[in-house]
């Protein structure tokens, strides 16, 4: 058994919400996508202008627009990020929601997982886990394709406590729960 009691961060809760929602390799088609959906619409404006406004010269005006979609382009990361960094802390902001920061505790045995704080209580059997994904900070065990139990590295405080994690996961959780894209 670990039982693990911290309260999250506010920036441990945003690097969930990026990954989840735009960083995560699982994510890699809906990126392309989106950046082919805006190539798309920035050409047809850049091409509806230059082709109606007859009065430059067109070289000028393909490279004007080449580079600011250049840049629009390098900008993108930065625009979601402060995006879901601001959609993040609107969700913190609601009344309903000030219990994620808030302490909370994980326990995790050989029965399952259990994931409570002052105001809820939720008990995963280690089959509802479809997914375990470690970043730098954290662990994020999902329970959906959004909703994860999130586990930061900070709140493991020893080696033994490190080894009943990582035997519990190998126990646990299936090889494929760590590879589904």
């Amino acid at each position: 058994m670990l039982s693990l009691k911290f309260n999250l961060t506010e920036e441990e809760y945003f690097e969930y919400n990026y990954y989840t929602a735009w960083s995560a390799p699982h994510k890699k088609a809906y990126r392309i996508r989106y950046y082919v959906r805006v190539l798309a619409l920035y050409s047809v404006i850049a091409g509806l202008y230059i082709f109606t406004n007859h009065s430059h010269r067109l070289e000028i005006d393909l490279i004007i627009f080449a580079v600011i979609g250049i840049i629009y382009f390098l900008l993108v990361p930065i625009l979601i990020r402060n995006s879901t960094r601001r959609r993040t802390k609107q969700i913190i902001a609601e009344p309903e929601n000030q219990h994620v920061l808030d302490e909370s505790e994980i326990i995790l045995t050989d029965t399952g997982i259990v994931d409570q704080d002052h105001v809820s209580q939720s008990k995963y059997d280690w089959d509802a886990i479809v997914k375990k994904t470690e970043t730098r900070n954290s662990y994020y065990l999902y329970t959906n394709s959004y909703h994860a139990i999130v586990i930061p590295k900070r709140v493991i405080n020893n080696d033994q406590e490190q080894k009943e994690l990582e035997r519990l996961f190998n126990r646990f959780l299936s090889l494929s729960s760590e590879f589904s894209e």
